[in-house]
C-alpha cells in the first residue's frame, strides 16, 4: 500500500509542476502488478513485442532501422506454488542458455531487495555465439517473479546503453500481487490515468 501511495503521489508531482512524462508502462498478471517507463529516446515496440511473446520490447528511436539491434524488456511470471524459488527459475534459465551457448560463461550477483522483493539478482551472461552480452535481473515476490532484460550486441553498444538499462530498473515500481484493484491503471488513457491518480489520492486521504 505504501508503495502505491508512493507511486502515485509521484505522478501527482509530475503532473502539478508540468514537468513532462516518461511514457508509463503497465505489467502484469493473475499475482502481480508493476509499472516501468520507457527511457528517453526509446520506444516501446509493443507489436514486435506481441509477435515473439512479451509484454515489452524497448530499443532506441535511432536503432529502429538497425539489424540486429539493442534491446531491453520487463515480464513478470506467477509462480506455480508458493514454494516455487527464484534459485529454481534461475537455474532453469541457465540450463536453457547452456543448451542454445555450449561456450555460455557467467557472473551472479546479488542486488538490493525491499518492500515486496524478498530476493533480487542479477546474471550476466557473456560468450555468447549471436550477440555480445544478455543482462537478467531477476526479483521475486510472494507469488511471482519479474525479469527485466538487457541484450546487446556490441562492445560499444553495451558501454552506452547500460545506464539506460540501470534508468529502466530504477522507474520500476511494484504495485502489489493483485491487479484486480487497478484494471483502470492497465487499460487508462494519459488523461484517464490523472483522473484515477487524482481521485485514488483523495480516498486514501479519506
Amino acid at each position: 500500500m505504501r508503495n502505491t501511495i508512493l507511486f502515485l503521489l509521484s505522478l501527482i508531482t509530475l503532473h502539478c509542476f508540468g514537468q513532462s512524462q516518461p511514457e508509463m508502462n503497465v505489467i502484469y498478471g493473475e499475482h502481480h502488478i508493476f509499472t516501468i517507463s520507457t527511457p528517453s529516446g526509446w520506444v516501446n515496440d509493443k507489436e514486435a513485442a506481441s509477435s515473439i511473446g512479451l509484454i515489452s520490447f524497448f530499443y532506441n528511436k535511432e536503432d529502429q532501422n538497425k539489424n540486429p539491434k539493442s534491446y531491453m524488456y520487463a515480464m513478470g511470471y506467477d509462480k506455480d506454488n508458493e514454494t516455487e524459488s527464484l534459485e529454481a527459475f534461475m537455474s532453469g534459465d541457465i540450463a536453457n542458455f547452456k543448451k542454445k551457448y555450449p561456450n555460455l560463461t557467467y557472473e551472479q550477483f546479488e542486488t538490493g531487495k525491499s518492500g515486496a522483493i524478498i530476493n533480487a539478482q542479477m546474471l550476466s551472461y557473456s560468450n555468447l555465439g549471436d550477440r555480445y552480452k544478455e543482462e537478467v535481473l531477476y526479483l521475486e515476490t510472494e507469488l511471482s517473479i519479474l525479469v527485466f532484460v538487457f541484450a546487446t550486441f556490441s562492445e560499444e553498444d553495451y558501454q552506452i546503453y547500460l545506464p539506460v538499462f540501470d534508468q529502466l530498473i530504477a522507474s520500476f515500481n511494484y504495485l502489489g500481487n493483485d491487479p484486480k484493484p487497478f484494471p483502470r491503471v492497465a487499460k487508462a488513457t494519459k488523461r484517464e490515468l490523472k483522473v484515477f491518480v487524482l481521485s485514488s489520492i483523495e480516498s486514501f486521504i479519506i
